[in-house]
């Protein structure tokens, strides 16, 4: 396991734990204050950037607060995970964002149990 540090809001330090595996398909998780990355994503800047803006929504919705309505509320879930998608997807270099885009639609329509179709997860994810 290493070590990196990043920052949010160029303030509050966010240690990103990069591991070999993590149950799944997950390649990133954010546990709050600090993440957990695949080590083959590890240098993935747009997946660092989708993780690091679920630690801003972490502390901006009040901590334990924003994870329970993480968990108990879908809606809630959708929003957080198209603000963090929209975050990865500005964080691409242009040339790799059409199939960035294909996939993070894909993974939010299959990965979060939300009943949402990939077309309108695109859709919602190019809304700004």
């Amino acid at each position: 396991m290493r070590i990196r540090l990043h920052s949010i809001w160029h303030v509050i330090p966010v240690p990103v734990l990069v591991v070999r595996r993590l149950p799944g398909r997950i390649v990133g998780l954010c546990m709050g204050p600090f993440v957990l990355l695949r080590m083959d994503y590890a240098d993935d800047w747009p997946t660092v950037v989708h993780e690091l803006e679920h630690c801003k929504q972490f502390w901006r919705g009040g901590a334990v607060i924003h994870l329970y309505r993480y968990l108990s509320n879908p809606s809630y879930r959708l929003r957080s995970e198209i603000e963090a998608y929209q975050a990865e997807l500005a964080a691409c270099p242009p040339a790799e964002r059409a199939r960035r885009l294909y996939d993070s639609a894909r993974a939010l329509a299959h990965g979060y149990g939300l009943g949402v179709d990939i077309g309108l997860c695109q859709r919602l994810l190019l809304a700004v």
